[in-house]
């Protein structure tokens, strides 16, 4: 291995065992990543593709094979003149990961094994006793899982969990969740990892939806983006050189209280911020009762704003009115946005981007009168998912921490 001058120093003051504990676990690392990315392989492949010698290989393969099982034979491969090769492949059920997508109306589940197959997905409602009562169903949500795929629950390896409000990850505890009863400063973390014993995993709801996204959706290729969720909620992740910023405070990413009018300045937008006020769903729902309330007795549906984008899409006048200005606003602060981080993309989830075009050629249309280079603006790639996808991706991470280290 290559070392620094530091490293070499540290490594004169390890003792031989150790030092020999690290090499071994720097190959099995090696090795596994090889396997998990390029099996069924064969051992002589494998040791061409983690650059080790073949008695290293075999020596290490053996021992995954015999005494851990996080490899399985999967029989002969095809031949290149000699005899048809051992093949060996990852076990991904040596264990699995749990996601969890904590909603004001929904608690979302879902299992997968070591390779992020999705095994078993479940959704709850989320309970609105009490804070206990949600900390409760989140982990009774989690055991189903197991007992819907009829699995061991012992082969739980790690958890991940996005939360909507603020989130402090060194701790793992919900600073304040508006939309949640009674949470604020919730030790979330430790009461998932008091139940299960594995390492958890909590984060902000759209960092996890921007992590999903970055794993699975329309951001695979893309270092620098912004996924922004629209919906009960208006927020941010924001991904930098391939890593999620979330600034000093755990901050980063709450546009919903981004000002764009100075003249509004004495107006008190509580918890929820000037921005969502008037592009949260709630907003737009409260604007679509003074045009179209008087036809429906002066009250709309729950889903009142998909109602507003309906009735814009049928010809209506001051619904139009209503999304152009839904539009202007948001189109403004992904502008200003664009000008402080010049993302490459802007990807847009959450309920009301379900609207899609609708709402996203006007938003368009209001960043290049402001700024000079438009990053791409696309839908989720994954729609309701991403959040989901994000807590799985995030409990992978720490899945394969706890792996290595059992090397």
């Amino acid at each position: 291995m290559d070392m620094s001058d530091t490293g070499r120093r540290i490594r004169g003051t390890a003792s031989p065992a150790l030092d020999h504990r690290l090499i071994r676990r720097h190959n099995g690392k090696r090795i596994l990543d090889a396997i998990r990315h390029h099996g069924p392989i064969s051992r002589m492949a494998l040791a061409r593709r983690a650059k080790l010698s073949a008695p290293t290989v075999c020596a290490l393969v053996d021992d995954l094979l015999d005494r851990r099982g996080l490899l399985r034979s999967v029989g002969k491969g095809a031949s290149n003149g000699g005899r048809r090769p051992l093949m060996v492949d990852f076990n991904a059920e040596f264990g699995y990961v749990a996601g969890v997508d904590i909603g004001s109306r929904s608690l979302r589940f879902a299992l997968a094994d070591l390779r992020g197959n999705v095994v078993c997905r479940r959704e709850n409602r989320t309970p609105t006793s009490s804070r206990d009562a949600v900390l409760d169903a989140i982990c009774q949500g989690i055991r189903e899982l197991f007992t819907d795929a009829a699995l061991d629950p012992r082969k739980l390896f790690a958890i991940g969990a996005g939360a909507p409000g603020m989130t402090d990850v060194n701790t793992g505890r919900v600073i304040n969740a508006v939309n949640l009863k009674g949470w604020t400063d919730v030790p979330l973390r430790d009461t998932l990892h008091d139940a299960f014993k594995v390492p958890t995993t909590v984060d902000n709801d759209v960092n996890m939806a921007a992590l999903g996204e970055q794993w699975v959706g329309c951001a695979r290729d893309c270092p620098n983006f912004l996924f922004i969720a629209l919906g009960a909620g208006v927020g941010a992740g924001i991904v930098v050189d391939g890593r999620l910023y979330r600034g000093s405070r755990w901050y980063a990413g709450e546009i919903s209280h981004m000002h764009l009018d100075h003249r509004q300045w004495n107006v008190d937008y509580g918890a929820r911020g000037y921005l969502e006020s008037l592009t949260g769903a709630e907003a737009i729902a409260q604007s679509g009762v003074k045009v179209l309330g008087p036809a429906s007795g002066g009250k709309l549906s729950a889903d009142g704003a998909a109602q507003v984008f309906a009735a814009a899409r049928q010809g209506n006048v001051d619904a139009r009115k209503i999304v152009q200005e839904v539009a202007v606003y948001l189109g403004t602060a992904v502008a200003n946005i664009t000008a402080v981080l010049d993302p490459a993309l802007i990807v847009f989830g959450g309920g009301i981007s379900h609207v899609g075009e609708q709402l996203f050629a006007p938003v368009r249309q209001v960043v290049a009168r402001i700024v000079p280079n438009v990053p791409e603006i696309r839908l989720t790639a994954v729609g309701d998912d991403a959040q989901l996808f994000g807590s799985l991706n995030s409990a992978l991470q720490l899945a394969d921490v706890r792996l290595f280290e059992s090397l």
